[in-house]
C-alpha cells in the first residue's frame, strides 16, 4: 500500500504533468489562432521552440536510456563471465 508521501509525490508529478500539457497544448494548438499583438502571447516562446525542445528532450532521453542499457547489459557480460 502506498504511503502518504509516496502519494503526495505521485499527486505532484501528475500535477506537474497536468500543468506542462495544457501549457504545451495552448502553445502549438490555439496560439497560433491569437492575434501576435495580444497581451497573452508573451507569455509563450516563439513557436519554433515547440518543435525544438521536445526533438531535444527525445534525444536526450534516448541517449540516457541507451546509456543505462549498455551499463545493465556490461554487468550481465561480467556476470557471466566470473560463472
Amino acid at each position: 500500500m502506498a504511503t502518504g508521501t509516496d502519494r503526495f509525490v505521485g499527486a505532484g508529478m501528475i500535477g506537474f504533468s497536468l500543468i506542462v500539457f495544457i501549457y504545451y497544448t495552448l502553445w502549438v494548438i490555439v496560439l497560433p489562432f491569437v492575434e501576435k499583438d495580444h497581451a497573452i502571447q508573451q507569455l509563450f516562446l516563439p513557436r519554433a521552440y515547440a518543435v525544438i525542445i521536445p526533438i531535444v528532450a527525445g534525444i536526450v532521453l534516448l541517449f540516457i536510456l541507451t546509456i543505462g542499457f549498455c551499463l545493465i547489459m556490461s554487468k550481465n557480460k561480467d556476470r557471466k563471465k566470473t560463472k
